[in-house]
């Protein structure tokens, strides 16, 4: 029988992230209220009540206990939501010339610009008053402003107010809005040099100002010392988890192969910096006295040390903590389950900052720890090999295994795909990386006083990097290397996890209503993709989406899709994920080539497009001045870059049914239009505004 008395923080973690995940929809009142009442019933319970009568409603105390988790997590979470509080700038209804605010960051280069963070300080409202706020705003500079970057530890003023992120304006499209208000960043601007002006320089420096300064002296040592451009991408992911270097075809190659993980800082990492600093400083434990203490906390400094270097991310922040928790009972004496370790180091963090179970990468790197310590000696225990190479590369694959076992639900979730080979990969990354990261700390500390063994070791690094990539490659480019396209929603997500639980169960158990339950779940898993599929069968549609550079349409026969529009990083990034959640199989449209599914024509300008007895024009240019003899009828009318200013001018050649003002006009132009159908009572959706349109229609 499982006790549950040595894993106190596997009881506590599940309730508190309940809490969390049920902040946004009780009131803090109501939260504090229940919390008191609780406490003091439990309290009063305890006085007043025998024991004996009392430890009858056992269950009833651990309800009461678990509720009071969940109300300290939902606590915890509203305390820690900046945008909650009366002074921040999204309370702020006032309008306003200027504002003040301390850089937070380095400027981060993009692909035509660069990013950085401010520190809202103070706002001057229109009528001079300073306002107090606070608020942390994403800038974007242009690239030719690069002279006048923004530095931290800058302090500036900044004309005008930055606006709120917009919510995705396509279906199934990534949510960036949601993933910045869980960092507690709410605002964007783009920041031109005459709107800004630097008031002081290197102000308030922090442990984070510090941290990032040495990040990017070592950033800077990494692409002075490794020569191959490929390889000094891998050699800053693997040594610093900077990945803004990395080459898009590097990337492709690692995911495909199921490698990507070994390019974000984990467990792995600081477990190899742990080893490599425990080993250094081994003569400390020596000494006479406080050793052992002296040893870990030198250990425990450079975890965290390197933690900061990678910029903090929740993996690292998991792995450096669980590691921290271990040296402390190991320097104690104390030995505790690898469970609770883990559970405690999540309860840890999150007490720290709850958003963090929002992180994937937080999600990911707790079930691949907790897939490996489980599952991992169980199934290295099906094979027994008595040759100790083959051994080896046996445990590598289960460990591959078994953490790709935790995490594939997931992962079809979030990236849409399942690497077939990854237990290949690993055999190959995995030892890899106890190579790569040494010899990147090695051309680190080199490259600060000895420039020549740096050169030895960064080519030496760049070269092995060269083979690894190579050997990834080759893994990618194998037959059926990767299962694409795959969408499951978030309710499969959970009955696939619910199926993992049961089958470990089962095998742990060997009872048969464990198997009945296995089945259960599948049959919705199956269920729930054959009425998606039978919709999608039956769907007939045209969408337009919101794609500033281009317009971009869907028409939709069942899984059959065709898409007009030039198709780029853009269109991928707006795109991509709806064809992926429909699951349609999609023909690109280009020129004026009409297909069987669809016919097509071009006039001056104009383009028209029949699809399924409907009739789309699309208006990219100017109207020329020839008019037509007679107006055309269409279905929907679509005006694209900025090509009409005034709807009455249309008439003369367009009767239609519906006006849709596409994404690629400007915001003025979109508002124009969109007044002047209201005022002539013609029906009509601005994508700018409204965001992306999908008309269905049966044939």
């Amino acid at each position: 029988m499982f006790r549950w008395l040595p894993y106190p923080f596997l009881r506590f973690t599940p309730f508190f992230i309940l809490g969390i995940a049920l902040a946004q929809y009780v009131t803090t009142e109501l939260a504090i209220a229940s919390l008191v009442s609780l406490f003091l019933t439990y309290c009063v319970a305890t006085f007043l009540l025998p024991k004996v009568i009392f430890s009858r409603y056992h269950p009833v105390v651990a309800l009461v206990a678990a509720t009071i988790l969940v109300l300290l997590g939902i606590l915890r979470t509203q305390q820690t939501d900046e945008s909650r509080q009366d002074d921040h700038l999204l309370h702020f209804t006032d309008t306003a010339d200027y504002y003040v605010a301390t850089v937070i960051d380095y400027p981060e280069p993009k692909k035509n610009s660069y990013k950085n963070t401010l520190d809202i300080d103070f706002v001057f409202s229109t009528e001079g008053q300073k306002n107090p706020l606070t608020a942390e705003v994403i800038v974007y500079q242009p690239k030719t402003d690069s002279s006048q970057l923004l530095q931290f530890g800058d302090r500036i003023l900044v004309k005008g107010l930055p606006r709120e992120i917009e919510s995705p304006k396509n279906p199934a499209e990534f949510d960036y809005r949601q993933f910045l208000a869980y960092q507690g960043i709410y605002h964007q601007q783009y920041l031109r040099a005459e709107n800004s002006i630097r008031i002081a320089s290197n102000t308030q420096p922090n442990w984070k100002g510090i941290a990032s300064k040495w990040r990017n002296q070592c950033r800077e040592i990494i692409l002075q010392y490794v020569p191959n451009r490929e390889a000094q991408g891998i050699a800053l992911a693997i040594t610093l988890g900077l990945k803004r270097h990395l080459e898009q075809e590097v990337q492709t190659a690692y995911a495909a192969a199921g490698a990507m993980h070994i390019l974000a800082v984990s467990g792995l990492h600081v477990g190899i910096i742990y080893l490599i600093v425990s080993f250094l400083f081994k003569p400390l434990s020596q000494l006479p006295k406080f050793g052992v203490a002296t040893h870990a906390l030198v250990c425990i400094l450079f975890l965290w040390i390197y933690a900061a270097l990678t910029g903090f991310s929740p993996s690292v922040q998991r792995a450096a903590v669980m590691f921290t928790f271990v040296i402390v009972g190991t320097a104690i004496h104390r030995q505790s389950s690898i469970y609770n370790t883990l559970a405690c180091s999540a309860f840890f963090l999150l007490w720290i900052n709850p958003y963090l179970v929002y992180s994937v990468g937080f999600q990911l790197s707790y079930l691949a720890v907790f897939g490996i310590v489980y599952l991992q000696p169980r199934i290295a225990a099906w094979v027994n090999p008595y040759n100790k190479l083959l051994n080896y590369f046996w445990q590598l694959t289960a460990v591959s295994i078994a953490a790709q076992l935790a995490t594939f639900p997931l992962s079809l979730y979030y990236f849409h795909q399942f690497p077939t080979y990854f237990w290949l990969s690993n055999i190959v990354v995995i030892p890899a990386a106890l190579v790569m990261l040494p010899l990147g700390l090695m051309t680190l500390v080199a490259g600060l006083a000895f420039p020549t063994l740096a050169k030895v070791v960064g080519l030496l690094l760049g070269t092995f990097i060269e083979f690894i990539n190579a050997s990834v490659s080759f893994i990618q480019q194998l037959p059926g290397s990767t299962v694409e396209r795959i969408s499951i929603s978030s309710l499969q997500t959970w009955l696939l996890y619910f199926v993992i639980i049961f089958l470990l169960a089962l095998f742990h158990y060997r009872q048969l209503r464990y198997l009945t339950m296995i089945v259960v779940s599948l049959l919705f898993v199956v269920t729930i993709q054959v009425i998606n599929f039978y919709q999608q069968s039956q769907e007939v549609s045209m969408t337009v989406y919101h794609v500033k550079d281009d317009t971009h349409l869907d028409f939709t026969n069942g899984f059959n899709n065709l898409h007009l529009g030039e198709w780029n990083s853009s269109a991928e990034y707006h795109v991509l994920a709806n064809h992926i959640q429909k699951g349609v199989k999609t023909k690109f449209l280009s020129g004026s080539v009409s297909r069987d599914e669809i016919q097509r024509r071009s006039l001056e300008g104009i383009e028209l497009i029949e699809f399924q007895g409907k009739l789309v024009a699309v208006i990219h240019e100017k109207l020329p001045r020839k008019r037509l003899r007679e107006s055309i009828h269409v279905d929907y009318l679509i005006v694209a870059k900025n090509s009409v200013r005034n709807l009455s001018v249309i008439g003369s050649y367009f009767r239609y049914d519906q006006l849709i003002i596409d994404g690629t006009n400007s915001y003025y132009v979109a508002r124009q239009l969109a007044e002047e159908a209201e005022q002539k009572h013609i029906p009509y959706h601005s994508v700018p505004v409204q965001g992306a349109l999908t008309i269905n229609w049966k044939p």
